[in-house]
């Protein structure tokens, strides 16, 4: 079962990591347009666009979510186990 569990998260780390290559790859061919589109912006005295900060969030805060609410739920299950061992009636 450890194994099994073990396993899967393996790939869940690898998909993770290959979604994010790829997403990087995506953007570096836009490097381009965004750093003239910057320099526009800053010679006409315009706001920058926030969208990669927003993403970065979103990624980094999804992913602490995540692992926040899978720490939890073993927690919660291991409890339970541990009350249920300890209940002499079961």
């Amino acid at each position: 079962m450890y194994k099994q569990r073990k396993q899967t998260a393996s790939y869940v780390l690898m998909l993770i990591i290959v979604v994010f290559f790829i997403y990087f790859l995506l953007d570096l061919t836009s490097l381009h347009v965004i750093e003239a589109t910057e320099a526009d912006a800053q010679t006409k005295g315009t706001k920058r666009d926030m969208g990669p900060f927003y993403w970065t969030v979103g990624i980094v805060g999804g992913c602490i979510a995540i692992t926040l609410s899978y720490v939890s739920w073993r927690k919660y299950k291991g409890e339970a186990k541990k009350h249920t061992k300890k209940d002499p009636n079961s």
